[in-house]
């Protein structure tokens, strides 16, 4: 697995992990983290595929942002990105604000994929939002986390786990982490889920906080199979890796 970096037009500099040759597969991180959070996914995968895992901007290893970003400006960087590297068509994975990004590449930049998958993405009402605000708030201001406090929200929390999800939220900061769930807040998914012009598929942990956005997706994108992975929360990546990268393998293959 080989550290990179592109800078793009757009977006400033952009670092990214790169492993195996093949088909490319695309994977968008969780708010806080970065590629990092797919580790154990790229090694599975990139046995057959060649796998490439960004940091958002503003994440990990990338440049810091200086202004709002949008769920479509992060799918707009998602583009620049792909035609620096070279990549006409590529598949994409998104979890949580990389499944919001998914599905805005499924609305606006269907020609730049072969299949995508949107995974943990949440739909709430405007009231839904606002109620759970400092929640959101408490969740990304306070960048360091217990131990227990991720536990909470991973199946398994080694040492080295909690160090990287620290480690990545650190280097993230309180100002991104919270401007991320405004740019979530403020897109209208319900729309725009129903414009997706690619073939899709959508994954959920059975143990999800979101996982009421789940028949919600169903409903709108009939023709998108749904996965609901047993024993997983928000986090698949991190809870089974081989297992979401086994679901991976088989819909690129189907």
């Amino acid at each position: 697995m080989q550290d990179h970096f592109v800078s793009l037009k757009n977006h400033n500099r952009v670092h990214y992990l790169e492993y195996g040759v093949g088909e490319p597969v695309i994977l968008l991180h969780t708010n806080g983290s970065s590629a990092y959070e797919y580790d154990s996914v790229i090694k599975t995968l990139g046995k057959t595929r060649r796998v490439i895992a960004w940091d958002q901007p503003g994440h990990g290893d990338s440049d810091r942002m200086i202004r709002h970003y949008s769920v479509e400006d992060y799918g707009d960087a998602v583009v620049e990105f792909m035609s620096a590297l070279g990549l006409e068509k590529a598949h994409v994975f998104g979890g949580s604000i990389g499944g919001a990004i998914a599905v805005d590449l499924g609305h606006r930049h269907a020609n730049r994929l072969k299949k995508l998958f949107v995974c943990e993405a949440a739909v709430r009402t405007v009231d839904g939002w606002a109620g759970r605000w400092l929640n959101t708030e408490q969740n990304y201001c306070y960048p360091v986390q217990t131990l227990d406090q991720v536990k909470a929200r991973l199946r398994n929390v080694t040492p080295e786990v909690l160090d990287r999800w620290n480690i990545d939220r650190n280097k993230a900061g309180a100002w991104t982490m919270l401007d991320v769930m405004w740019a979530l807040r403020e897109y209208d998914i319900q729309t725009a889920m129903k414009k997706v012009n690619a073939k899709t598929m959508l994954v959920f942990g059975k143990k999800s906080q979101v996982g009421a956005s789940a028949p919600i997706f169903e409903a709108a994108m009939p023709n998108a199979p749904l996965v609901m992975m047993d024993d997983c929360g928000h986090f698949p990546m991190l809870d089974d890796p081989e297992s979401l990268a086994s679901i991976i393998d088989k819909f690129i293959d189907a």
